[in-house]
């Protein structure tokens, strides 16, 4: 192959005499010197000297063709790539068994957990005994989880080992702070009209409780020595067979007409014709379960109208504690302020409904204990909920003195 078309290639040194042995150590013969220089480059301090340098350009000879050279390369980089790949390959196989090696030790460890757990009793040796009679108590109650460790957790921190052992004055602080957890809304004074909205899922009595509540408020201005209130009923309750008419026959009781809404713009037109007329507007609404989340959008955008409602969630007092969390948690999007338990006369245990408004923050309104209008409504208290623990020795005179002004 003609030099002139051979690859040319260039290498340094300090005399041609060591260029000369770099390309015998790389080629042996198999070159041809075409050119050489000699190039001077700064160097010492501020680089102010000059350092001569020696550049000879180089082609390789006949028998190394520039196709050759080139087949050389491209060989060259295909087996550096292969050797790459099989490097991560198996840096990959090491992570992977590290990985498996790793669970497989994180299974095991499981595995001895659960073991141990069921073989076991529920609360480990080393627990006071005060302590594990609470716990018991708590979840005979039907208290969450979380509420039974944060109650736990106050009597390690607040009891002496010889505290722990008058289970008698532990138990009184329980039953207190169990009290103290509990948060009734206090009664809020608008500029007429007051207007009052439950929303909840289906079957917690919602249309009953507002007719309880229209009733409350007249038979309370009338024991107060205060004129009759006026009062307006609607109901967007457009999905439930008879829901308009068994909150008509409420209406009929109280001398009042329902009136019916489907859209925010009716709702709009009927607060804009009667808020200037009554005290109360009391409005019921659909039920629906707490996971459709369209149906309660839709009737959220009904309610969206600047009147400044107090908003009541009313769940039932049998409802689990997780069922509770699920509720309290998509009916979120209204902001209702307070939560009215209903059924209250047919739960045993009050340990679910305890827990989750501690756990969301929320306040308690009223209690309904029955199908009475209006008797079997009232204004929750905390006395009333304390009594009705289950396997606690209440001091009745303690809470009343503590709470019953509350």
């Amino acid at each position: 192959m003609p030099i002139e078309n051979a690859i040319r290639k260039k290498i340094e040194g300090a005399t041609l005499n060591e260029c000369k042995e770099k390309l015998f150590k790389l080629y042996g013969t198999g070159y041809t010197i075409v050119e050489k220089f000699v190039d001077f480059r700064p160097s010492g301090f501020l680089g102010l000297k000059q350092k001569p340098v020696t550049v000879v350009t180089y082609v390789l000879n006949n028998d190394t063709t520039v196709e050759t050279v080139f087949k050389k390369t491209q060989t060259e980089s295909e087996k550096l790539e292969e050797n790459r790949k099989a490097i991560i390959e198996k840096q990959k196989d090491i992570l992977l068994n590290a990985q498996m090696n790793k669970m497989a030790s994180m299974m095991e460890q499981l595995n001895e957990k659960i073991d141990n757990f069921s073989t076991q009793p529920a609360v480990s040796s080393d627990t006071h005994e005060t302590i594990s009679r609470i716990e018991e108590l708590l979840s005979e109650n039907e208290f969450s989880f979380s509420y039974i460790k944060m109650i736990t957790d106050k009597i390690r921190s607040q009891f002496s080992l010889e505290q722990l052992d008058d289970f008698r004055l532990v138990e009184r602080y329980v039953v207190d702070w169990i009290g103290e957890s509990i948060e009734i809304k206090k009664d809020k004074h608008v500029r007429p009209p007051k207007v009052i909205i439950i929303v909840g899922p289906t079957g917690v009595g919602k249309t009953t409780t507002i007719a309880k509540l229209a009733a409350t408020s007249i038979l309370d201005a009338k024991n107060n020595g205060m004129k009759k209130p006026e009062l307006c009923i609607v109901t967007i309750d457009t999905m439930r067979v008879g829901a308009l008419e068994q909150l008509a026959k409420f209406g009929e009781i109280l001398g009042k007409n329902v009136l019916k809404a489907e859209t925010a713009e009716d709702v709009a037109e009927i607060y804009s014709d009667y808020k200037e007329h009554v005290d109360y507007i009391y409005i019921d609404t659909s039920g629906y379960s707490p996971n459709d989340s369209n149906h309660i959008g839709e009737m959220k955008n009904i309610l969206d109208v600047k009147m400044n409602p107090e908003i009541f969630l009313a769940v039932t007092a049998s409802t689990k504690a997780s069922d509770l969390q699920n509720i309290f948690r998509n009916f979120e999007p209204f902001a209702y302020e307070s939560v009215i338990i209903t059924k209250f006369d047919e739960s045993q245990c009050y340990g679910n409904i305890i827990s989750v408004l501690w756990d969301r923050h929320k306040s308690i309104s009223y209690i309904t204990d029955g199908q009475g209008v209006p008797r079997n409504l009232k204004k929750a208290n905390i006395v009333d909920i304390l009594i009705n623990l289950k396997g606690f020795d209440i001091d009745r005179v303690h809470i009343e003195d503590k709470f019953g002004e509350q």
